[in-house]
């Protein structure tokens, strides 16, 4: 490197970059605001998608939209579980707001409450998910690894929502 000054610079640029955007995640904080989104803004129908969609019984449309085979195998996961009551696939426009752009979480999901697989007669749960082929962020993009940091401190610490990083519907409460 000493006899590139220019790679040197570039790779110096890039690291120091990167732990200034680690920085920013690490401190972030989100505060509750009194804004809702209506169901009218869910899209009807989503051209352009039809080799993606997936049968289902238990969303808010007929078919959900699966990016991948961890997604595919998610939704059939979900269809098997009776505690399952609704499940949609966000929108692409249900983003939370980050340093490094906007984070479009995956899942948003109602349950039944239930213990040892029988109903406990609480309310229901209301939980997001985002569907990784790993639990270890380490192996993903550093973006995408800070989009899911800043989701979990949304969702968990200001809304109180359960979320988490899944393989499966059977890592579901």
């Amino acid at each position: 490197m000493v006899d590139n000054p220019n790679e040197f610079a570039t790779v110096a640029v890039r690291i120091i970059k990167g732990k200034l955007t680690d920085q920013l995640v690490e401190g972030i904080q989100y505060e509750k605001i009194t804004q809702w989104y209506e169901m009218t803004q869910l899209d009807v129908e989503i051209p352009g998608w039809e080799e993606y969609l997936v049968p289902v019984a238990n969303s808010v449309y007929d078919h959900v939209i699966c990016d991948s085979e961890v997604e595919r195998q998610f939704v059939e996961g979900l269809e098997h579980r009776d505690d399952v009551k609704l499940y949609l696939k966000l929108p692409a426009w249900f983003t939370v707001p980050t340093p490094i752009g906007e984070y479009n979480p995956d899942w948003a999901i109602v349950m039944e409450d239930c213990e040892y697989g029988e109903s406990t007669g609480k309310p229901l749960l209301y939980l997001v998910r985002e569907t990784k082929s790993t639990h270890h962020l380490d192996e993903l993009r550093p973006d995408e690894r800070r989009k899911i940091i800043c989701g979990e401190r949304h969702f968990q610490d200001v809304l109180g929502v359960d979320y988490k990083v899944v393989v499966s519907a059977r890592e579901l409460p």
